[in-house]
């Protein structure tokens, strides 16, 4: 039994979040709070009647900062349990942005200082940004780098055991324990090793593989195994293999087999994914009940990554991947998936009976959801505007077409619905900053993407709460000359008509930006240039959009002094 399943059973679990560098959501913190709190009313029931009350009270609390959310979902409701609380937090070193991190680290040690309750427990592999974090902290019961001492006797003991069960009637004993030494205490390279030896697949024999495994110039080094593991592939293979693991690379959560054989389909290769993936069963896996293929370990997607960056090689066997082609292949699957006839987007796509409630009572919303919107267009909703924005201009000429199809009405309000039902609003909003910020403007209309970013900023919080709400609130108030409100007047007659008060199109970046309470100091530009932020004599850092010039979230405030 695991530690979390343990301190589950006691009672005193309150949450758990494993990130993972092979999924979009597991590789950062947006989604960090809101897993923690739906965590915590699982495994503590009693606590439920607070986070539910602290969601009601703040309704927008996703567009709030990580310490603010977890603050208001997390610390506040575990303030009204009597008895120890403690959160588990896997493989922290897999969050990609090193600022975010940081940010956890610090945001947690404020937490503990602030709840004596509570308890952490926090793995991730030796990361110097982590390792900074918590150095200094005086409130740590404990940090130990053991299982990532390759010397350590108990890393040694655990892959010598699991060599000699692995390989029981496979090889004989003296080349088990060689490949005891070989794995110089990295479990990685050890269960490659054995899945390896072990394939149903190969054609080689287990003694040939051995040969070759105890060949290589290093021990434990885990890059060459890998591409022991690649160079074994039958080179006519190469081609679709390379494409597949590109695929795979460029995706921002896991794709199925499924997945994997309709952009094949859409591409015009007749490849079999399960077949591609059987034959890497080694370093890849598929789960059995979604059928989501999986890296087997994240030094793969490290190895994987380093393979895109490298020049093309001169060898037919070694290993190279076009990730910007691949986020081309995939860009073009999504926008087709979007725009299916069978399965794409459409008015009303849960079926909804009426408009008159919030998102959150539909009754059984999320079987809706499952049944009603497929797992491929959830993806491509999510994630069309990133690998547009990661592809090159060959590509996104290829697909000119669908775009501009896609952020016409009615297309762009049905995708908006999807991402009402989905949590997907703060994810849009920043594919749509990437895209303009990665593409030429004559690729497309910019105006009409303009506008539907600052469509979605205006509208967020009704957009967010109510799929209908989209056309019913939002719609009727843009302004009269953006091309939504003409089209969608066009479309949706029977809406309410606001004959007041609109603006005429939205307005640019004010000549000031209203918010501080005392003189500002400090002003300047994220790296990206979408946001500006100051911070002010009253305490307080504010972040801004700066096309619009609007206050993004609450004020950070914590500071004592200037």
């Amino acid at each position: 039994m695991s530690a979390a399943e343990t301190w589950r059973k006691e009672g005193v679990l309150g949450g758990r979040f494993f990130f993972s560098i092979a999924s979009s959501e597991g590789s950062t913190t947006d989604k960090f709070c809101s897993t923690i709190a739906r965590d915590l009313v699982d495994y503590i029931p009693r606590l439920a009647p607070h986070v539910a009350g602290a969601v009601k009270r703040h309704p927008s609390f996703m567009r709030s900062s990580l310490e603010e959310q977890f603050q208001k979902l997390v610390i506040d409701p575990i303030h009204h349990s009597q008895g120890r609380v403690i959160l588990v937090i896997d493989a922290l070193d897999e969050c990609k942005s090193g600022l975010q991190r940081r940010e956890l680290v610090e945001m947690l040690s404020t937490a503990v200082r602030g709840a004596k309750n509570l308890k952490i427990f926090m793995t991730s592999r030796p990361d110097p940004v982590i390792q900074a974090a918590l150095g200094p902290l005086s409130i740590k019961s404990k940090l130990e780098d053991r299982l990532h001492d390759a010397f350590h006797p108990d890393n040694i003991d655990d892959i010598a055991v699991y060599i000699h069960k692995s390989l029981d009637g496979v090889l004989s004993e003296d080349k088990r324990l060689r490949l005891v030494a070989k794995a110089n205490g990295l479990f990685i390279w050890a269960s490659t090793a054995c899945r390896m030896l072990n394939s149903e697949t190969t054609l080689d024999l287990p003694e040939s593989i051995y040969d070759r495994l105890v060949s290589v110039d290093q021990t434990g080094e885990i890059d060459d195994i890998y591409k022991l593991v690649f160079e074994r592939v039958d080179l006519r293979s190469y081609p679709a293999m390379s494409n597949m693991l590109a695929l795979l690379l460029a995706a921002f959560e896991p794709l199925s087999t499924d997945d994997l054989d309709d952009i094949f389909k859409n591409l015009g290769l007749k490849w079999s994914s399960r077949a591609l993936v059987q034959n890497l069963g080694s370093v890849l896996s598929v789960d059995s009940s979604t059928n989501l293929i999986q890296f087997r370990h994240p030094t793969l997607v490290e190895y994987l990554r380093r393979c895109s960056l490298a020049s093309a090689p001169d060898k037919p066997n070694a290993l190279h991947l076009d990730v910007t082609k691949a986020h081309g292949q995939a860009a073009s699957w999504c926008l087709k998936r979007l725009m299916s006839r069978t399965d794409g987007l459409k008015f009303n796509i849960c079926q909804l009976e009426s408009s008159f409630r919030l998102n959150r009572d539909i009754p059984n919303l999320p079987t809706r959801i499952l049944r009603l919107i497929p797992k491929a267009l959830r993806y491509a909703s999510s994630h069309w505007l990133f690998h547009v924005a990661e592809t090159d201009d060959t590509w996104r000429s290829m697909v000119k077409r669908e775009l501009e199809q896609i952020i016409q009405a009615p297309h762009v309000l049905h995708w908006m619905e999807v991402l009402s039902f989905t949590g997907g609003v703060p994810r849009a909003m920043a594919g749509l900053r990437a895209i303009t910020r990665h593409t030429e403007a004559e690729m497309w209309d910019k105006a009409s993407m303009d506008q539907i970013r600052r469509f979605i900023m205006t509208f967020s919080v009704p957009i967010q709460e109510s799929a209908p709400h989209i056309y019913i609130s939002a719609l009727p108030f843009t302004p009269k000359k953006s091309i939504l409100h003409i089209e969608g007047a066009k479309r949706y007659r029977n809406t309410l008509r606001v004959t007041e008060g609109l603006e005429e199109m939205y307005s640019g970046l004010p000549s000031s930006l209203r918010g501080h309470e005392f003189g500002v100091n400090a002003v300047g530009f994220s790296p990206d240039g979408s946001q500006i932020v100051s911070g002010s004599h009253d305490n307080t850092i504010r972040l801004w959009d700066a096309v619009t010039g609007q206050a993004v979230g609450e004020p950070l405030r914590g500071h004592e002094g200037p």
